[in-house]
């Protein structure tokens, strides 16, 4: 190179010398151009995207600065993040950017306003700089007091941001007092608030709103805004979650710790129990889903009747149904849901016409199929009913010409090892089954309860539970609860176990009534040869029911005469003893359930 230049003359080397000059300039100016630009702050995606985490681009000084500062800070999105954005939004349907915000210097008792907005194609001018004024638009607006670092979510609005039209060029963020953004991420849409971890979050539909960080309520009248506000195939509407701190005292099965929540004007009862931790919290929480298609209204405000102090989240967000499983027009994906809700759940909302599927939120695998009307729960169910449970028919597939006439049940119970060996027996034989005993198997299928195992089907996780819309409210009730606990017996050896250890100490010639009513009554008719049918039977027809209605219940059935009749020394022994020893047995199992799940005799909900 020493060479080269040494052979140049003088007038080459005064026009490369220029040149370098030059060269050097424009390196300069490129990187004022664009290194100046980058922000220090990263914006990131859920882990679900895959989606690398790139630096934004600052657009004033409080932006581009690591020290915290007050007054506003711009930034805007690459073409990449905003391409990323958007296939966030086609994937999952909705989508919110959080910050994280670190307030430096923290004043006692002083309220500290922040807000958090978004940037338009508009606020810019046509060489991309922004505009020295933009116009007012909605503002996520919240006011600290004591918090030195918290989380602001906005969520995007869903038809805004339809097929990539309308998307955000950026956000920017106005504190009051001198603060660090040390966070940006792109996650699902979220309203609400949650205060369980050492960082709360708070968040804002499209639509803003003013915030302080001990909300009275959550108003989620924007959530159309965000999330479906009806139910197909292919999406659903959002989920509640509300999650509390421990009460002072638990109660007990017959007096348990409750709390109200009013959500548009429907109030809806939380039965509070120890078994519902939220995990990770750093004080004791406890959490409940509430899907918002049960609700009358939904998207309005929810505020609770406890202490504000002791609601730890109260946040809209996402339903986690696996719309994808759905195919064909057949819904094969269930909602997650407490058994309460179930019994009230409009039917308007069903995702069919025929039918709803749910999944009980606390017990994985036990699937709930709910049915317009008996005909729709026949079709599904009847043959199965006589296969799995009726003396005499257990083992065998009948004909829709010998069932023609016979009464199965009002609602329905089966454990995976019987679904299993009903559908396995008509691949074998290769009996017809009708469309709706054809989608049962493929129900069962896709959440796992059974799987195809070469010829034949195997039990895995769960079991089945079927109530009707044809069943009056009341009987709505019992039939979800003795369900219920059938649904728990399939699925909790420890269940029982205990089951049969109460069954064996029960007073003997009680127990004797009860069977023999079963046999006696012609829409019943269990198999008294199968001691788990009827540990599981003994055990439903007590627990269906509040502790303090079992003794009449069944002094109500030795009075009937068709009973008295049948079996006159056992139903007069019932009356005798007042059904006291059907009460004792209750009790323990009262006490059981409430201790390993917090339920109760007649009750297996915890959301009514």
């Amino acid at each position: 190179m020493t060479t080269f230049f040494k052979k140049l003359t003088i007038k080459q080397k005064i026009i490369l010398g220029a040149l370098t000059f030059v060269f050097a300039c424009d390196i300069g100016l490129l990187a004022k151009k664009y290194l100046s630009k980058t922000s220090p702050l990263s914006l990131a995606f859920t882990e679900e995207m895959q989606v690398s985490t790139s630096k934004l681009r600052a657009l004033n000084a409080n932006a581009k600065s690591k020290k915290a500062r007050a007054g506003y800070a711009y930034y805007r999105f690459t073409e990449e993040q905003r391409k990323s954005l958007v296939s966030y939004i086609e994937r999952f349907g909705d989508a919110a950017l959080s910050v994280r915000i670190r307030v430096s210097h923290k004043t006692a008792g002083a309220d500290k306003a922040f807000m958090l907005g978004f940037l338009f194609a508009d606020d810019f001018t046509f060489r991309g700089r922004l505009q020295k004024e933009i116009e007012k638009r909605p503002l996520a607006s919240f006011v600290a007091q004591n918090l030195a670092e918290f989380v602001l979510a906005f969520s995007f609005e869903k038809d805004e941001m339809k097929n990539g039209k309308n998307v955000p060029y950026g956000f920017f963020v106005y504190a009051a007092v001198p603060s660090s953004i040390i966070r940006a991420e792109i996650r699902r849409g979220a309203i609400g608030w949650d205060r369980s971890a050492s960082v709360p979050l708070f968040a804002f539909a499209p639509n803003g709103g003013v915030m302080h960080e001990s909300p009275a309520e959550a108003d989620f009248s924007g959530a159309s805004l965000v999330f479906p506000s009806q139910n197909t195939d292919a999406s659903v509407m959002p989920k509640i979650v509300a999650a509390f701190y421990a009460p002072d005292d638990w109660g007990t099965a017959q007096n348990p710790a409750k709390t109200e929540l009013n959500a548009g004007g429907e109030k809806l009862i939380i039965f509070r129990t120890d078994k519902a931790q939220v995990a990770g919290s750093e004080k004791k929480a406890y959490a409940y889903d509430i899907q918002t298609t049960a609700l009358a209204n939904p998207f309005s405000t929810v505020s609770c009747s406890d202490k504000i102090n002791n609601i730890s989240v109260l946040m809209m967000t996402r339903s986690d149904v696996k719309n994808e499983l759905n195919t064909g027009g057949k819904i094969l994906a269930p909602f997650a849901t407490d058994p309460g809700l179930i019994i009230s759940w409009p039917r308007s909302k069903w995702r069919t016409g025929d039918y709803e599927l749910f999944e009980w939120d606390r017990f994985p695998g036990v699937l709930i199929i709910d049915t317009k009307d008996f005909a729709v729960q026949n079709d599904f169910f009847k043959r199965l009913a006589f296969f799995s449970e009726k003396m005499g028919y257990r083992g065998t597939l009948l004909t829709d010409e010998a069932l023609e006439g016979m009464h199965g049940f009002n609602a329905h119970d089966y454990s995976a090892a019987s679904l299993a060996a009903f559908f396995t027996k008509a691949r074998s034989e290769n009996f017809p089954l009708n469309q709706r005993e054809l989608l049962l198997r493929d129900i069962l299928l896709t959440n796992g309860v059974i799987a195809a195992d070469g010829a034949s089907y195997a039990a895995r996780k769960g079991a089945l539970i079927s109530i009707s819309q044809e069943s009056p409210e009341w009987l709505r009730n019992r039939y979800i609860a003795h369900e219920g606990w059938h649904g728990i017996f399939f699925t909790d050896e420890n269940f029982r176990n205990a089951t049969a250890a109460v069954f064996y100490t029960t007073d003997e010639t009680s127990r004797d009534f009860l069977m023999s009513y079963w046999q006696l009554h012609p829409n019943l008719n269990y198999d008294l040869n199968d001691e788990y049918l009827v540990h599981n039977e003994f055990m439903a027809y007590i627990m269906q029911q509040n502790v303090s209605a079992v003794a009449a219940y069944f002094v109500n059935l030795a009075n009937w005469t068709s009973v008295q009749k049948a079996i006159p020394s056992l139903a007069a022994y019932v009356r005798q003893t007042h059904g006291i020893p059907f009460e004792d047995a209750a009790k323990v199992f009262d006490e059981y359930a409430f201790d390993n799940w917090g339920l109760s005799c007649g009750r297996v909900w915890l959301i009514r």
